[in-house]
């Protein structure tokens, strides 16, 4: 069962868009704007691992994302 924190980069002006859009993917079990290198923190947890990557592309294409660095859960 994967798990990952996803590392999200946002263009300015973009965060609270991109923060809920986020929330309402399924699989995403926590979501925050931060301080710090990322604008945005989430959480996945999505089984099978093909969901993982679904629910990943999706943030990627979300207007306003420049970039994601993923961290998954060993």
């Amino acid at each position: 069962m994967p798990k990952a924190f996803i590392m999200i980069d946002v263009e300015p002006g973009h965060e609270a868009n991109v923060e809920q859009a986020v929330r309402k993917l399924a699989g995403v079990k926590l979501c925050y704007q931060v301080t710090g290198e990322h604008d945005i923190i989430a959480f996945l947890d999505s089984e099978p691992y093909s969901e993982f990557a679904v629910i990943l592309s999706t943030i990627r294409k979300l207007t306003g994302v420049r970039d994601t660095d993923s961290h998954l859960v060993l």
